[in-house]
């Protein structure tokens, strides 16, 4: 369940290379028959897609749902089949193959099939499966046949069957690149939305387009695609379902940093082109900050000294007028003199400033602007005249060939607001841009959560400046209204509740399974009241002190209201990667090891706390959840923080029953098991998807310190073989794997060091002198037995460290 939520809510998705090899280790470690396996993924899946239909607000990400469920996993388990030993097609029609078994299976999950379709839609999800595998051709069509008189109760036609292999799909890319109308583009998008079948080659159609105009730096039609796109938000998760985010970004970033306009162009021309400029900036800029890909922005965009990557680490700077360069500064003057003085802007001044030029110094425009009517104070009333002109003349910024440039101006005035103390000027000229009619929906998108932070700001904080009432309610209602992105991307979780939160998820997941969110609140009651239930009874109770130690009231009332507080699903992978990233990896490693511990105690019969609970921990540790620079985040590192500062001491001296360090070895059996290296012949997926966990801090030149998925994607197979061979001594010994530490610094606890022996002569004065040894219990022997124990459940770990298997042999006793 976590890979799955984890492939559908997690932006970059990681590659189909990886994921197969990760449901290969999988299905390994849960030593699963293929039947099995593939059941628990598409129920896994449907469980997700239920989640999501159910959900009032929910619309959006049901298509993304579904295309995961009927294009996405299919192709994974397509990808998968062709790696497994092939097996002789079955000529026995009375007969099912493994995946014809799975759907039959699945079928009989009649709430979950039912839960997963729409009524508006009238259509059958388990119709759309059987195509699905069909196109595949993971089932045969005698198999489609039985199951459609059963579901429909008649057959497919002739022409639908051909359309399921592709005979008769339609063809885009050539009439579009004839034809770049709006209509046939808007068609084009349409279709890759709610065209199942055929959705992955559309979308590379799209990335072809993009990638062609993009390199023809023909603004037109790429901005009338991006407009078209921009209209359904989903097609950019669905798109980032399949493809990189470079792969998408590239052609975007490469128009906005080479593109020039013609000198021959008409002055009207000329204003379109720059508002189709405008279009793809935007769109560029919205899909990085949709997906925050701003925490790892050298693996989304290619040119580092191009104006994009530039601007995004720098936006909203304004810049002394000294340090610019000659043509610059005099843009700057020119535009400051004009909208000081109510002129209009000449056409000479529009053609000379280039949209990039707008965009790097429109900050810097408004700064200079602002400096010459009376500094940041206070207007005095001689200025107010001034001021009202100035006004004005910004409003010329909402324009659609300029209002792409409010991005770096809305993100000025709020640094200004909030670092140089009473900047009435700032927080008026602010305002009066927001609150117009045409101040652009799509800025308000980006900059939203900054002016939301100042609006609190300027009503919490005195020393601040003034405000109407009245206008700062209207730019905050604005922006609220314009902020609707779905809950599951754009919901912020207060660091002070994330720890309840983090907690009550983990539980729900645990001992709800597959429960809907509104059970949640039922967990979280019997967790803090019911103390006599062997399943949820707290040893962790959640209290604000007082008499009896009450419950913190206000987080109750406020699940109570409102149970989806807790996140879009019961399984919210946002909800955990905004835990990790505010509380830090320490914390993170501790929650999770306290849950683990908490299930542990409920015995050897509850699996929540023998697998569950031990499964959901290593899923947190082991699959990535946030794709960043910060290495403090990245899974090596909670791995090896998990293995050096809590396990040895846990198990030394926090454990107080077997079952307790069994979840522990359990749990640490499944992160040695996604983790390991394959053996060095065996080029494969598992060397990479471990040098992508194992990212470690390489202390050089500073340049190239982690190593990043693109990275790693790229690199060769034939480049590694050859590294390999050469052997690069230095890399050697730099060089730890998660095996090397977990031997280090956990394992090396249980050995038992020989003791000094004890000498003393016998009372009785004989003379004789005995000789007595310390007759200490071995960790092994305690509570921590488990551990041990949990980690042998599978077959592989003695081979995979032998030092384990030497551990077992120096303990006879031990069974």
């Amino acid at each position: 369940m976590f890979f799955v939520y984890n492939l559908v809510q997690t932006r970059p998705v990681m590659t189909d290379y990886m994921a197969v090899e990760c449901l290969e280790k999988l299905q390994h470690i849960k030593d699963s028959y293929d039947h099995e396996f593939y059941v628990e993924l598409w129920v896994s899946a449907l469980t997700g897609l239920a989640e999501e239909c159910g959900r009032v607000d929910g619309v959006g990400h049901t298509l993304l749902w579904k295309s995961f469920v009927l294009v996405k996993l299919p192709s994974l388990i397509e990808k998968l089949e062709n790696k497994k030993p092939k097996i002789v097609p079955l000529i026995d029609e009375t007969k099912y193959n493994c995946h014809e078994c799975v759907l039959n299976q699945l079928f009989g999950y009649k709430g979950l099939i039912n839960a997963c379709n729409l009524p508006v839609e009238g259509a059958d999800i388990s119709v759309d499966i059987l195509k699905a595998c069909l196109s595949r051709k993971l089932v045969r069509r005698e198999f489609i046949e039985r199951q459609l008189l059963i579901i429909l109760n008649h057959h497919l036609s002739e022409l639908e069957y051909g359309e399921i292999d592709g005979v008769n799909a339609v063809g885009f890319t050539g009439s579009i690149l004839e034809d770049p109308s709006k209509e046939i583009i808007d068609h084009l998008v349409s279709a890759a939305i709610t065209g199942f079948l055929h959705q992955e080659s559309r979308i590379e159609t799209i990335l072809k387009l993009m990638s062609e105009w993009g390199a023809k730096l023909e603004i037109t039609p790429l901005a009338i695609l991006c407009r078209s796109i921009m209209k359904f938000p989903t097609l950019l998760d669905i798109i980032h379902l399949y493809q990189r985010p470079s792969e998408f970004i590239l052609p975007l970033e490469q128009l906005c940093n080479t593109w020039i306009t013609s000198e021959t162009e008409s002055l009207q021309s000329l204003l379109r082109d720059y508002e189709n400029f405008g279009v793809v900036f935007l769109f560029l800029i919205n899909t990085i900050d949709r997906y925050e890909f701003h925490k790892n922005l050298k693996d989304v965009l290619r040119d580092e000294e191009g104006f994009c990557y530039k601007w995004l680490i720098q936006s909203g700077s304004a810049y002394d007028i000294n340090s610019l360069d000659p043509k610059k500064a005099m843009i700057v003057q020119h535009w400051t003199r004009r909208l000081s003085t109510g002129q209009e802007i000449s056409e000479d001044l529009i053609r000379v400033t280039s949209p990039i030029d707008l965009i790097e110094l429109s900050p810097t425009i408004f700064k200079q602007a602002l400096s010459n009517i009376g500094g940041t104070d206070e207007l005095e009333v001689a200025a107010v005249a001034n001021f009202e002109t100035l006004l004005s003349g910004f409003t010329y910024f909402l324009k659609p060939h300029m209002s792409y440039a409010l991005v770096g101006i809305c993100q000025w005035l709020c640094d200004d607001i909030l670092f140089k103390g009473k900047s009435s000027i700032s927080a008026n000229v602010l305002n009066k841009l927001v609150i117009e009619d045409t101040f652009p929906n799509s800025i308000i998108k980006l900059v939203g959560n900054k002016l939301s932070s100042i609006l609190d700001i300027i009503s919490e904080n005195d020393n601040l400046p003034n405000v109407e009432d009245t206008e700062t309610k209207t730019v905050r209602s604005k922006i609220d209204s314009s902020m609707s992105n779905p809950a599951w991307i754009t919901t912020k979780y207060p660091a002070e509740k994330l720890y309840y939160r983090f907690k009550i998820m983990f539980k729900s997941i645990v001992y709800g399974g597959r429960q809907k969110i509104s059970s949640i609140y039922e967990i979280f009651l019997a967790e803090n009241y019911d103390i006599n239930n062997t399943i949820f009874s707290a040893e962790y109770d959640y209290h604000t002190g007082g008499e009896g130690g009450l419950v913190n009231n206000n987080f109750i009332d406020e699940f109570k209201i409102n149970p989806s507080w807790l996140g879009s699903h019961h399984l919210d992978i946002e909800l955990f990667r905004k835990c990790l990233e505010i509380n830090g990896s320490r914390i993170f490693v501790d929650l999770i090891v306290e849950e683990v511990l908490s299930a542990g105690k409920k015995g050897m019969g509850i699996r929540a706390g023998m697998y569950s609970a031990p499964e959901l921990g290593a899923s947190l540790f082991t699959l990535p959840i946030c794709y960043t620079w910060n290495e403090y985040l990245h899974s090596t590192t909670l791995i090896k923080i998990f293995f050096m500062d809590f396990l040895p001491i846990i198990l030394e001296k926090k454990i107080d029953m077997y079952t307790q360090s069994y979840a522990l070895g359990i749990m640490t059996l499944f992160i040695l098991m996604m983790t390991k290296k394959e053996n060095q012949d065996n080029f494969g997926v598992g060397n990479i998807t471990n040098m992508m966990i194992d990212i470690s801090n390489s202390i050089g030149d500073g340049t190239n310190d982690i190593i990043m998925m693109d990275d790693i994607i790229d690199t060769s197979i034939e480049e590694k073989m050859v590294d390999d061979k050469i052997g690069n001594n230095e890399d050697k010994v730099r060089e730890t794997t998660v095996i090397d530490d977990f031997v280090k610094y956990v394992l090396s606890i249980f050995e038992q060091k020989p003791k000094e022996e004890k000498i003393f002569q016998n009372g009785n004065g004989n003379g004789k002198i005995y000789h007595a040894k310390d007759n200490e219990i071995k960790l092994i022997n305690g509570p921590a037995k488990g551990f041990i124990d949990g980690l042998l459940m599978h077959k592989d770990m003695k081979m995979m460290i032998p030092k384990l298997d030497e551990l077992i042999k120096d303990n006879l006793n031990f069974v």
